[in-house]
């Protein structure tokens, strides 16, 4: 397996957002989806790859999916991601997530390998 690029050959970097089943927890797809995420990718800007939104679904059979929703964000540069942490208007954006469900997400950064 080789890396995976962009199409200028550097590697590729995924910030992932993991929100757990949570029993009785309200999580509102049409407004994560079609404005939080969104919003999210213009504000990485040109940085931002792509970016994809995933419902965890129950498997008949199986018990809950351990997790409600996955948004991944696929970015150019680790740096300058590391970097849209720190400006200003980052406070207001996690607030707009922290504002729409009570579930506490799970945060993840990786290289994409493959």
């Amino acid at each position: 397996m080789g890396d995976v690029s962009d199409d200028g050959g550097d590697p590729v970097f995924c910030a992932t957002v993991l929100y757990p089943h949570k029993e009785g927890s309200s999580f509102d797809f049409a407004h994560y989806a079609g404005t939080l995420a969104p919003m999210y990718a213009r504000f990485l800007a040109d940085n931002c790859i792509k970016f994809e939104v995933r419902k965890g679904l129950v498997t008949p059979g199986r018990p809950n999916p351990a997790f409600i929703c996955i948004a991944s964000y696929w970015v150019k540069s680790r740096e300058e991601y590391w970097a849209s942490l720190g400006d200003p208007r980052m406070k207001d954006i996690m607030a707009q997530f922290a504002a729409f469900t009570d579930i506490e997400p799970i945060r993840q950064f990786d290289e994409v390998v493959a």
